[in-house]
């Protein structure tokens, strides 16, 4: 034990390099996963913050029944059945449209947490029975004041039911999902009713009509681990109707759009997941050369005492088995103290400990092996004799270049890192990492080739200082290598992370443009009417351009697709093919489809086709004239787009259902048209559709992982130069023989350094910026 400490003692320096590498690399890796958590869940939250009220939340619709608390309990229980292990915020709200298509129609509400959601502008909030709350704008319609009295139609026994306004109020959030997607919260007016008219229990009891009572229902604790539960209660959810309405009295349904939410939340998770796994893929990698350049190096150093112990009988396996141990205390110490370091700032997760475990059993396996290597008796071969160098260096490039191969394939084939399951592909999300360090693993090799080209070239010129540096590149390229790989593999990563920035907000506008088309998507049921048209659109503040668009499903053959009507303004497709879907021959609707679509039916241009617009059953013989990658508000999917003018020529003018606007104040534009709505409308903004809070995540995790890679990069190279500088005494003597002064076999030293330096930077830049170019859009991609 004693002697052991000793011969530590000796290799203090190195072995403390050993102790600050795995205590980096575990701090990398611990440090992404620790901040991948945070940053995910946030986004996680801020996506559902942003979303589209109908995606935010479930809903629970039926008639009121004679005794509506017993319901509320009873649907409340179904609820938590549903949502076992997933907390939700469940909020009722009825409502009771009175007169409905006179002039005097009224909408009235009732329910819990109301005034909570609303501000009171003027008055009190009803607080006995014949009192109510008047929406400000419902009040500015009707003329109606505090003290007015309002009619809300006869009670059960032909009385007249009316309130007496105490206040008036406006919602803080007209968009919230509690409101169930109620248009009057926001104008005032529901289908012309005037509302809402905010009254007490016991008056909707009274009222004739029978209320409908919908329950919203929202996640309370929304986490990236938390989806999959959540996205089970929504499973679960439609087995509600038969357990308290069994025989359907009440009419009770199931609605909104909690799970494309959830579904879009738990694509957008695997990227950031899948990304997370370069930066922490190259720190292992970086961190495990750097430790295997140090233990060589300790190794070296030991050359003569494992000689010496190995001619005095002892085994191999026990030369192996001491400096693997003595590795594995060095990196196991370092990493149990980057562990502590994180401690009270996170729990280590499984990556990390896998980490701190793999580092450790690199590191031992590394000593073992250097040490019995270094016991070996002395053989002649020459260590500049430069034979077989580029084939040693090309056999682990090629392995690797096989692997990456096979999870680039992956990736492509099934065009992101998202499974067919919605989780992230541990293959699929191999590929960028794997993809670099294949690329980087060719540097070196790249290096040796042109190293030994400037060599042959430099020999014509006069003088030793040319071809000395470029002479020990391209021969002594089993020392160099090593230095080139680690500062390669940092500026790649260093390269990645500088990318992905613009890469990431440029694939996030191509996924928004799908989805809006515009900058604005306001949209109504397939029968209904937007609520101003294109041309009025253009008269509010900030909007430069409008565009009608009729929106439907189409059945072609036995598949159900997209299907858009536009008008030219709406730039859905690329100018010339606009041109081409313009005008009308005959009976044949000129149309564009998405490559999609083209590859499912087999179509070409020129492929005519039947289209059946849903749900009027509008048959229209159609004729494909381009076909595109992407159209604006369908995406890449399967879909077909047409003029609006051309398909009013042949559907008896179906009205448009669809506004896009263009606008440089997304929200307040959305804000002016909820106040311009009576009708349930959805109305889409960049934010609402943008998966950035998520995806984005990766551009900093890239960006901590480039940092944890450049330190470990800047060990790896220094460690290397600094053991091939140990390995060279008996040159430099023979160089001063020969005339070659100290100070210029040091100005020879630093020109191969450098070159070396370069070779490893701009060979890595280049590689990153290829996996930048080629590979993370795709990862990226599947993340809308």
């Amino acid at each position: 034990m004693t002697f052991a400490v000793r011969r530590a003692r000796q290799q203090a320096a190195r072995l403390l390099l050993v102790l600050l590498a795995a205590g980096l690399v575990v701090l990398g890796v611990g440090g992404i996963d620790a901040l991948s958590g945070r940053l995910v869940d946030d986004g996680v939250r801020q996506l559902a913050e942003r979303a589209e009220s109908a995606t935010r939340a479930a809903t629970v619709t039926a008639l009121s029944t004679a005794d509506p608390d017993v319901q509320d309990r009873a649907v409340r229980a179904a609820i938590d059945k549903a949502f076992a292990g997933a907390p939700v915020s469940v909020s009722r709200m009825a409502v009771s449209q009175i007169s409905l298509g006179n002039p005097d129609a009224v909408q009235a509400i009732g329910g819990d947490g109301i005034p909570e959601r609303g501000d009171l502008v003027d008055g009190a909030w009803p607080a006995r029975q014949g009192e109510a709350a008047v929406l400000t704008a419902a009040a500015e319609k009707r003329g109606w004041r505090i003290g007015d009295r309002i009619r809300l139609g006869a009670d059960a026994s032909g009385g007249d039911v009316e309130v007496s306004v105490v206040g008036t109020w406006r919602a803080k959030d007209p968009a919230a999902p509690a409101w169930a997607g109620d248009s009057a919260v926001a104008s005032g007016d529901s289908d012309g009713a005037a509302g809402p008219v905010l009254i007490t229990g016991g008056d909707m009891a009274r009222l004739w009509t029978t209320p409908t009572v919908t329950w919203t229902i929202a996640p309370a604790a929304l986490t990236a681990d938390s989806l999959d539960a959540y996205r089970a209660g929504v499973a679960r959810l439609p087995q509600l109707p038969g357990l308290v309405d069994p025989d359907s009295s009440s009419s009770t349904a199931v609605g909104g759009a909690l799970g494309e939410l959830l579904e879009r939340q738990t694509r957008a998770v695997g990227v950031a997941s899948g990304m997370m796994a370069v930066p922490t893929a190259i720190i292992v990698a970086l961190g495990a050369i750097a430790i295997a350049v140090i233990l060589t190096s300790v190794a070296g150093a030991r050359r003569e005492e494992l000689r010496l112990t190995r001619a005095r009988g002892a085994a191999v396996t026990d030369i192996a088995a001491g400096a693997a141990g003595e590795a594995a205390v060095a990196t196991g110490a370092g990493a149990v103290f980057a562990l502590a370091m994180m401690l009270p700032l996170a729990v280590p997760g499984l990556a990390t400990i896998a980490a701190a475990g793999l580092t450790v059993l690199i590191a031992a396996g590394a000593a073992a092996l250097t040490a019995a290597r270094a016991s070996a008796p002395t053989t002649a071969a020459r260590s500049d004799a430069g034979r077989g160098i580029v084939t040693a260096l090309l056999a682990p490039a090629l392995i690797v270049a096989a692997l990456a191969a096979f999870a680039l394939w992956q990736l492509f084939v099934q065009g992101g890192v998202i499974s067919a399951g919605g989780a992230a592909d541990p293959v699929a999300s191999a590929a960028g990492a794997a993809a670099l360090l294949a690329l980087g693993l060719l540097v070196p090799v790249i290096a040796v080739l042109v190293a030994a080209v400037a060599e042959r070239a430099a020999r014509r010129t006069r003088g030793i200082m040319p071809v000395l540096p470029l002479r020990q590149i391209a021969r002594r390229a089993g020392s160099t290598a090593v230095a080139i790989l680690c500062l390669a593999l940092a500026a790649g990563s260093a390269t990645m992370a500088l990318g992905a920035v613009p890469l990431s907000a440029a694939v996030d506008r191509a996924q928004v443009r799908a989805a809006l088309g515009l900058d604005v998507r306001l949209s109504v049921a397939a029968h209904g009417a937007v609520p101003l048209a294109a041309r009025e659109a253009l008269e509010l503040p900030t909007v430069t351009g409008a565009a009608e668009v009729l929106s439907r499903d189409a059945e072609v053959g036995s598949d159900t697709v997209a299907f858009l009507a536009a008008d030219p303004s709406a730039a859905a497709i690329p100018a010339p093919d606009r041109s081409a879907i313009a005008g009308r021959s005959g009976a044949t609707l000129p149309v564009a489809i998405t490559t999609a679509l083209a590859q499912r039916i087999g179509a070409a241009v020129g492929t005519p086709f039947a289209i059946t617009l849903r749900p009027e059953s509008t048959r229209l013989q159609a004729k494909v004239v381009a076909i595109v990658p992407t159209i604006a508000g369908i995406g890449s999917g399967p879909g077909i787009l047409a003029d609006r003018t051309a398909v009013a020529a042949g559907t008896e003018g179906l009205p448009a259902n669809e506004l896009w606007l263009a606008t440089t104040d997304p929200s307040a534009v959305a804000a002016e048209l909820r106040t311009r709505a009576n009708t349930p409308t959805r109305i889409l903004t960049p934010a609402a559709v943008s998966s950035a809070p998520i995806t984005g995540t990766a551009t900093t995790l890239l960006s901590v992982g480039s940092a944890a890679a450049a330190l470990l990069g800047l060990l790896g190279f220094l460690a290397a130069i600094a053991a091939d500088r140990s390995r060279r005494s008996e040159e430099r003597t023979a160089l001063r023989a020969l005339g070659l002064g100290a100070r210029r076999q040091r100005s020879a030293r630093l020109g191969e350094v450098t070159g070396v330096a370069l070779f490893g930077l701009l060979g890595g830049a280049a590689a990153g910026f290829a996996v930048v170019a080629v590979v993370l859009p795709v990862m990226w991609g599947s993340g809308s």
